[in-house]
């Protein structure tokens, strides 16, 4: 069983990471400061696993990176985006979360870069998201119904689970009105 099948989330900092640099090449403590900025009530990620998802993004291609010498400083890494680090960027940004529990976080991210970036359609994300949080509710409705527990505590814990999973609908939705009248 995955992480993503159990509910826990690995959030893809790699993504957000190419994200920032959408906006064009900078160097590495830049980057972090915008990141701080822009995304930490949402986003929280030490700078050591900042640099390092930096450098795994150069290793695989998705950023390039030339240097820049400095007076009195070591050389500074500028990184910009490749062809290909934009193209896994653009694909994630359009895709939903999963588990639910990632609309917290990782959705949230997605949707500040919309306007963060400028880009057409966040409806699209938010209607995608909406489809995928409606099948999670029927199948944890499917399977309360076919679990026919007795004990009190799991009727809570599916009474929970429905709530939660409603009230991001109801969220999503409100989403989609707002981002709609701002574009």
């Amino acid at each position: 069983m995955s992480k993503t099948e159990i509910g826990f989330a690995t959030f893809s900092l790699e993504n957000l990471t190419l994200g920032l640099l959408m906006q064009g090449p900078r160097h590495g403590y830049q980057l972090y400061q915008e990141y701080e900025t822009i995304f930490l009530p949402i986003w929280t990620v030490g700078r050591s696993k900042f640099y390092a998802a930096l450098a795994m993004l150069h290793e695989t291609g998705f950023l390039a990176v030339t240097t820049e010498p400095q007076d009195d400083r070591p050389t500074r890494k500028i990184y910009s985006l490749t062809d290909s680090g934009r193209a896994r960027f653009i694909t994630w940004l359009y895709e939903p979360v999963t588990p639910i529990r990632a609309v917290r976080v990782e959705f949230l991210a997605k949707l500040r870069f919309f306007p963060l970036l400028n880009l057409p359609d966040s409806n699209r994300l938010i209607d995608a998201q909406i489809t995928v949080c409606r099948a999670t509710l029927e199948g944890w409705l499917a399977a309360q119904a076919a679990a026919r527990n007795d004990d009190p505590f799991f009727a809570l814990v599916h009474d929970f689970r429905r709530r939660q999973i409603e009230l991001i609908l109801d969220w999503l939705a409100a989403c989609k009105r707002k981002l709609t009248i701002d574009d």
